[in-house]
């Protein structure tokens, strides 16, 4: 089984400092993993292709998570798909949230120390989180620049620009 799951993050070029992470995930062609990355319930994870991770990414798929291609997700960003329930935590229980599904479209550059909490969807293409934002809410306007504490739309980005 080992050597089936090395020879599976060779032939994806998915490299992770611990193998069992990936266990049960569901991961395409060409993504690359720059550093060490975190990865709980990765039953409950789907990545694309040609996906970047850098330098200590959280990526917690207790409710579910996928990934579409052409996504770069920088160091230090943290991508959540489960939370304790805030009322049964005050009452002395730990009661996990079971709905939080998070949806990351295609062509998505997330910024280093961003936040993605649960419930989260970005439904558009070519999307940019500034770093150090925290995603609240749903991203449906693509070519667009959200940035801040929630993220918000802070500039459309001109895509007809040539470089």
């Amino acid at each position: 089984m080992i050597r089936k799951i090395y020879q599976y993050m060779r032939d994806c070029k998915l490299k992770i400092h611990s193998r069992h992470q990936l266990r049960g995930a569901t991961i395409g062609k060409n993504n690359n993993v720059f550093g060490k990355i975190n990865i709980v319930d990765s039953y409950n994870l789907v990545i694309g292709n040609n996906c970047s991770f850098n330098h200590n990414a959280y990526i917690n798929a207790g409710n579910g998570i996928a990934i579409g291609d052409d996504v770069t997700i920088s160091a230090q960003v943290s991508i959540v798909s489960t939370g304790i329930d805030y009322k049964s935590w005050v009452n002395g229980k730990k009661k996990h949230i079971n709905d939080g599904m998070v949806k990351i479209g295609n062509h998505v550059w997330i910024g280093s120390n961003t936040v993605i909490l649960p419930n989260v969807s970005i439904d558009a293409e070519y999307v940019v989180i500034a770093a150090g934002s925290v995603v609240t809410k749903n991203i449906q306007d693509g070519y667009s620049i959200y940035a801040g504490i929630p993220a918000k739309k802070i500039k459309t980005i001109n895509h007809d620009m040539e470089d």
